[in-house]
């Protein structure tokens, strides 16, 4: 095993999470809800989650940063659920059982703005991590109701990892399913996605209409071009990208939204948030779409981290601002402020 490899597969041991499990279901449409649990953390204590961060590959991670970023206050408030109740769900997407996670806040007045997010990663790498949880819970604090998905083949889900229809239809189910959530104002819909799950946020914008704002941090956007394509040729698209072994090139054009950003539903403003050292996914990918959303005259804005990582991990604090500014002048009106 290459030293690349061994350090992905070290970060997904790191950051994995344990996966759901439940009875198949037979009569059920897809974006059915059909299982939810009131999620449990795996640490027992805040000094527990500090030393299983400071396992972390990178310093970033390590206990230092995290008490800056979370401090133990909050660190225990979200792990007693004191404003917002973390659930585990299961859902139907093309007849499979995928797993994913519900957060919303504990007391609602008025319907409250829907956010999905969909993680980086793919097949083995692909997953939510515990910190990604807790940056939803952030986030659902400051008053939204925010759902994400495994996706297939992922975490325990049903079927087998896919980058084409099945992410796609996985999380376009989702959106099905905070349709049948009475709290959800499905008239405020975002979008948050992070590496493959920014790229598969392109795709989702290109494919409904219902989605007002999103957020797309370190984001694929052509993989036709990628440095890493190489790379990704031999360890990753083989078996997971749809019609691969068919036509390599018209199947990565297929996921790469440089080619057709004249699909994206020009309703949809689009935050880029990229670091300018990413060396996962190069910040040509978010300058070069910037240019073409520029050329379409779409609603955008693009917010370049100087010397920032992929994760970004390092610049959160501007992360979340970006995030939170764009999400509440976007989805939120006056009322939404009094959920």
């Amino acid at each position: 095993m290459q030293k690349w490899e061994l350090t992905l597969v070290s970060l997904c041991l790191l950051f994995a999470l344990p996966v759901l499990s439940f009875p198949a279901m037979s009569n059920k449409q897809d974006g059915t809800l059909v299982s939810r649990t009131v999620y449990e953390f795996p640490f027992e204590s805040y000094q527990e989650w500090l030393e299983f961060m400071d396992k972390a590959p990178e310093s970033a991670w390590h206990s230092t940063n995290m008490r800056r970023l979370i401090p133990e206050s909050i660190f225990n408030s979200y792990k007693q659920q004191e404003k917002v109740k973390l659930e585990r769900i299961q859902y139907l997407s093309d007849g499979l059982l995928i797993n994913g996670f519900l957060v919303r806040p504990n007391q609602i007045k008025n319907k409250l703005p829907v956010v999905l997010y969909a993680h980086g990663g793919v097949g083995k790498w692909g997953r939510i991590s515990f910190f990604d949880l807790l940056e939803l819970i952030r986030l659902s604090e400051r008053g939204y109701i925010v759902i994400a998905s495994a996706l297939r083949g992922e975490m325990g889900s049903e079927g087998e990892p896919n980058l084409g229809r099945g992410d796609r239809q996985d999380i376009l189910n989702l959106l099905r399913l905070s349709e049948n959530l009475e709290d959800a104002d499905m008239s405020n819909i975002g979008f948050w996605g992070f590496s493959r799950g920014g790229g598969l946020g392109y795709r989702v914008i290109a494919s409904t209409e219902q989605i007002k704002a999103a957020v797309l941090v370190g984001a694929t956007s052509d993989l036709v071009n990628s440095p890493r394509r190489g790379e990704f040729h031999k360890h990753v698209y083989p078996g997971i990208v749809d019609n691969y072994e068919l036509d390599k090139g018209k199947a990565l054009r297929d996921l790469s939204a440089l080619f057709w950003a004249e699909r994206l539903n020009p309703a949809t403003s689009i935050l880029l948030i990229h670091g300018s050292a990413d060396s996962k996914v190069n910040v040509f990918n978010s300058r070069s779409m910037t240019q073409e959303l520029n050329r379409l005259g779409r609603p955008h804005k693009y917010v370049e981290v100087e010397n920032g990582s992929h994760t970004l991990i390092e610049n959160l604090e501007r992360v979340r601002i970006e995030l939170d500014d764009w999400f509440d002048s976007n989805l939120k009106s006056g009322e939404d402020s009094q959920f």
